[in-house]
């Protein structure tokens, strides 16, 4: 099983000194059972350029990267890869930077809205409902702007701005459980016009959400529009969190009627059965 979204010491979200190696990152990987890991750092492409977020050592990474894929072959599967968030803030900077890099995989993702620098960093406990209403529809719009941009592979997190609603006490919306469908329709078929891999993410698993990302409901609609490429991203930012969730994820998957996960090999599609052999 592969873990497709993973974050090493070198990830700007984690702080100086924290974190893990690629090195600790794979051990941890190969205790926990897992065939592939995917190393994703975060490249969220405006915040780095306002200074919000420190740059990422490409090179370092690349560097790091192809020792695990010799120290650890036959034992497990490297992948080189990258968080690229907010894409299309700068879509000529972001197209250089997948050409620098000779990624196995993309993923693509939106922390932020014009305005904002993270919905992690903003702080919506006193803020009017008229502007965390228009920060979510804003959301909305700026992923359908990046599936229609496209360049990228997977499409992660769909409900990540959620959790931070609930952390600031916004508890009644957005309502993803009553108006998910309503919210994502056209996003998850864009997904699938597009030929791009929705991520589940198991993240949510250990956090306030308390479910994946999307939630089941959200897969099952994906699957009844279609949908069937489908991968497993734990998020981890720290070498514990590899695979966590997945047992979980990949039960309820099958349940939905997945039977195939997706992985990727210099940013080619390949398929494999959802497996219970994870501890």
């Amino acid at each position: 099983m592969f873990d497709i979204h993973s974050h090493t010491q070198y990830s700007g979200d984690i702080p100086a000194g924290k974190g893990n190696s690629v090195r600790e990152l794979c051990l941890s990987a190969i205790e926990k059972g897992l065939t592939g890991i995917a190393i994703t750092d975060h490249f969220d492409i405006d915040g780095i350029r306002d200074g919000f977020f420190p740059p990422l050592d490409h090179e370092s990474v690349a560097r790091d990267i192809m020792d695990a894929k010799e120290e650890f072959k036959g034992r497990l599967t490297v992948l080189h890869g990258i968080e690229l968030g907010q894409a299309t803030h700068m879509p000529e900077e972001s197209h250089e930077q997948l050409r620098s890099q000779p990624y196995d995989i993309v993923l693509g993702s939106v922390h932020a809205v014009r305005g904002i620098i993270d919905f992690y960093d903003t702080d919506m406990t006193n803020m009017p409902q008229s502007e965390y209403v228009a920060l979510w529809e804003l959301y909305l719009k700026e992923m359908l702007d990046t599936i229609e941009w496209g360049n990228f592979d997977v499409l992660t997190h769909i409900t990540y701005p959620k959790r931070y609603y609930l952390r600031d006490g916004i508890t009644d919306f957005p309502d993803i459980k009553g108006k998910g469908r309503e919210y994502f329709e056209p996003i998850l078929k864009a997904v699938i016009d597009k030929g791009i891999t929705l991520e589940c993410n198991t993240s949510g698993l250990r956090q306030n959400i308390g479910e994946c990302l999307p939630n089941r409901d959200l897969l099952e609609f994906y699957y009844e529009l279609g949908g069937r490429d489908i991968t497993l991203g734990s998020d981890a930012h720290k070498a514990i969190d590899l695979g966590a969730g997945f047992v979980e994820a990949s039960e309820m998957l099958r349940e939905i009627g997945f039977r195939y996960l997706t992985k990727f090999e210099s940013r080619k599609k390949d398929f494999y059965s959802i497996q219970e052999d994870i501890k």
